[in-house]
């Protein structure tokens, strides 16, 4: 993995020149008259832009004259180039394809090859899946190509070794068009992309970005890329999904939603009549790396008692609903959550978009089962509805629930699961909702559950999007409020802040309650035989050895320390010491400071060893 510095590389006087993708000239496929004049007028109106004959998407390959470079960095052979442009709200995304830069001959013979294989469809097998149809067409296409070279006296280079690894370059390439996504598929591969998007008509509007991740703040959230998908491709793209899912769509159903494994992606797509000017594109990545409390901590989405708490909430098996805006971070932070749960403990999770960091949580040891129910928009036959769903998990023995979104009948059967003490050992799930009474009033006016039965839920957490001195480039993901229902107070739906956020210092603090005594803390100290005090030194205590981790991490430089495998081990560590002390201790009172120090220095060992 390479270190912070090293792939931000800041701007030198050698970097920003010009790229040599402009001096390269492309051959173009054949193009309908109306591609022609709108690829004539964006030519003349905005600047050269270029694509080549195997490619659905045109790119300006000039680097902005007047922009300033933030940061470069690699992505595959080709490398991404992010820019401010004066008087622009939006990043620049430049993306500097290594498919464009393709030597001229090699652009033919890919161009060649792709003609010849629409005479090679399979009869043995059907293509119905993204990944076989592109491994049967690259296998192909470099036999394919191996035999138009030599006869068109085209060299692939000096030595056996050299052609082959030209074969291999080109036929992956055109793969990657013809049975891929093309240049929307390098996007997906970009840690740093959240969402794409492709807004009809197509080929009249560059394609944009949210994005995260980056280590300063000028970048933002928003990025508008160099890259115009033509209408054909947009079609292909759609045909894709459309094999991919087996899912209809037409004008008499306009609505496209699946998930795209290969691509870790979930697939929106919009048409004719719903979007008159055409089809429209969402996609939205999947993290390959799961959010971690850590991660949040790192990023100051949260605070580091924040932390501490949300860690001793959820292994006081509490029943949490996080709301907030789109894209604000709720399925993050429901995933960091799960990831809080110790290895014992059965999680069943219950979802429509699988965005839940259920596999990489397997892959580790945690005992999750996935149940994957019909999306909202339809399905297809044999699917589960969410409810359905749930009263089945409901029946699969003990186990904490986590639901991906609450928002139909499912509300009813989890909150009467719930009153009835069958819901499992904790509930975790996200709603939408931009406060903690607004939660309330969905639930019980929108979604018809009583207010006795919301008495269930204990708390409430609120992720949002914060524009500091108004900024709309600049925004960060909070967390912006943490409230528990108080069951006691006569009016229901009566909530009180646990944590609140001070957006003019940009901090996370603690309210009065947290001091005076809340509810669900003191519940969960009943049960675990503490005393109140004792359970606020647990909370800093979690907290204390999570924000050591974090500023160990940042000035190493290890920030490999802040992913999933790591908050694994640490908060089993944590567990296994207070274990020990508890057996040690005959008056119940732990010295939370000795288990602290204990802590540490399992974690200096176990990281100059581990």
């Amino acid at each position: 993995m390479p270190s912070m510095a090293q792939r931000y590389r800041r701007p030198t006087a050698e970097s920003v020149g010009p790229t040599s993708v402009g001096k390269v000239l492309h051959t173009m496929d054949r193009l309908p008259v109306d591609d022609m004049v709108r690829g004539a007028g964006r030519i003349l109106g905005r600047g050269m832009l270029t694509r080549p004959g195997f490619s659905g998407c045109w790119v300006t390959p000039a680097v902005p004259e007047n922009g300033e470079l933030l940061f470069q960095y690699p992505l595959g052979r080709s490398r991404v180039l992010l820019y401010r442009i004066p008087n622009e709200v939006d990043i620049l995304y430049h993306l500097d394809l290594a498919d464009y830069r393709v030597p001229p001959q090699y652009v033919q013979l890919i161009q060649w090859t792709r003609e010849e294989l629409v005479h090679w469809y399979p009869k043995q097998f059907k293509l119905t899946f993204l990944g076989q149809t592109r491994q049967y067409v690259q296998d192909l296409s470099e036999r394919l190509m191996h035999r138009i070279a030599k006869e068109r006296g085209i060299s692939l280079g000096p030595t056996t070794a050299a052609a082959s690894a030209r074969l291999k370059e080109l036929s992956e390439i055109l793969a990657r068009h013809v049975a891929g996504l093309g240049v929307i598929e390098l996007l997906l591969e970009d840690p740093h992309i959240q969402d794409v998007y492709v807004d009809a008509p197509a080929s009249e509007n560059r394609v944009h970005l949210r994005i995260a991740g980056y280590p300063d703040e000028r970048v933002g959230d928003k990025a508008l890329t160099n890259i115009i998908v033509t209408d054909e491709e947009t079609e292909a793209i759609l045909s894709r999904f459309r094999i991919e899912s087996g899912r209809p769509f037409s004008e008499a159903m306009p609505v496209l939603e699946t998930d795209i494994k290969e691509y870790n992606t979930r697939a929106s797509v919009i048409g004719r009549p719903l979007s008159p000017d055409g089809i429209a594109i969402a996609l939205r990545r999947h993290a390959t790396d799961p959010w971690t409390l850590l991660k949040f901590l790192y990023f100051r989405s949260i605070s580091s008692f924040a932390a501490g708490l949300l860690s001793f909430l959820v292994d006081g098996r509490s029943t949490i609903l996080v709301s907030g805006a789109r894209s604000a971070g709720k399925t993050s932070l429901v995933g960091a959550l799960m990831l809080e749960f110790p290895k014992t403990q059965r999680i069943l999770t219950i979802e429509d978009t699988l965005e839940l960091p259920s596999l990489e949580m397997r892959q580790l040891g945690y005992k999750v089962q996935t149940i994957f129910v019909r999306s909202a928009l339809g399905g297809q036959a044999g699917e589960m509805t969410t409810d359905d769903a749930l009263k089945v998990s409901l029946r699969l023995g003990e186990s904490a629930i986590v639901l991906g979104e609450v928002r139909g009948q499912e509300a009813r059967t989890l909150y009467e699961a719930m009153r009835a003490g069958t819901a499992g050992s904790a509930v975790l799930g996200t709603i939408h909702g931009n406060s903690a009474h607004a939660v309330y009033e969905r639930v019980v006016h929108d979604l018809g559950i009583s207010p006795t039965s919301f008495n269930a839920t204990d708390i409430v957490a609120i992720s949002g999007l914060t524009s500091p001195g108004g900024s709309i480039r600049a925004q960060r993901r909070r967390l912006v409020q943490l409230s528990e229902l108080d069951k006691n107070a006569p009016d229901p739906g009566t909530f009180e802040d646990l944590l609140t956020y001070d957006e003019a210092n940009d901090a996370l603090l603690e309210t009065p309650r947290v001091g005076q005594g809340s509810m669900r803390i003191s519940t969960i100290a009943e049960a675990w035989g503490m005393t109140y005090p004792e359970a606020i030194e647990n909370i800093r205590t979690r907290a204390a050895y999570k924000e050591h981790i974090v500023k160990y991490a940042e000035a190493s430089g290890r920030l490999d320390l802040l992913t999933a495998p790591w908050v694994g081990a640490t908060n089993a560590a944590f567990w296994e010491i207070m274990e020990r002390h508890k057996d040690q201790v005959h008056d119940h009172t732990l010295s939370y400071d000795q288990v602290l120090q204990e802590w540490k220095d399992w974690f200096a060992k176990t990281v100059r060893y581990g």
